[in-house]
């Protein structure tokens, strides 16, 4: 339908046609952009497919994504190794699986701390942001989890972390 300003539209989307090379701009600049970055086939869809519409607009943008070298880069990069994948059980209770992770290599604030701990509930995604030091022992994560987490939740049955088995054993025992 057209709207009060001329333009076509289906359901609330712009209606593209491809007249001069049209749709394959729009493709260039939003996988170009600084704010996407040459992003999967998925994503450049799911964000393009807010603003606009065009017969096949889905495989026009996988073709793209085949075309693009940089993208073919990026892609081969982030996939994960090939082989057998375990899948991981979602916990029934709050907080009895945890998913663990360190941001590290920030600048130093007044209190001298240098990364976020980062502690996520797999079952409601809640997430916990601890300011911490590189330099903490294990022993000292364990106290801050009690004192920062446990005090309102409970503790841990499972832990994934990238830290490890050793930082995870050594967590766990600590309780």
């Amino acid at each position: 339908s057209q709207g009060e300003d001329g333009v076509l539209r289906h359901q609330g989307r712009l209606c593209v046609l491809d007249v001069d090379g049209l749709r394959e701009t729009i493709l260039e600049e939003a996988n170009g952009s600084r704010y996407s970055i040459h992003l999967r086939a998925t994503k450049m869809y799911s964000d393009l497919r807010e603003i606009y519409w065009w017969n096949k607009i889905k495989r026009d943008i996988e073709n793209f994504g085949a075309r693009c070298s940089n993208c073919q880069q990026v892609k081969v990069k982030h996939q994960g190794p090939g082989g057998l994948t375990q899948d991981i059980e979602t916990s029934t209770w709050k907080w009895e699986e945890v998913n663990m992770d360190f941001v590290v290599g920030l600048p130093r604030t007044r209190r001298q701390h240098d990364s976020i701990w980062v502690i996520v509930d797999r079952l409601t995604k809640s997430t916990h942001f601890l300011p911490v030091k590189v330099s903490y022992s294990v022993e000292y994560y364990a106290k801050l989890y009690i004192k920062e987490i446990v005090k309102f939740h409970v503790a841990p049955l499972s832990i994934i972390s990238d830290r490890g088995a050793q930082f995870t054993s050594h967590f766990l025992r600590s309780f």
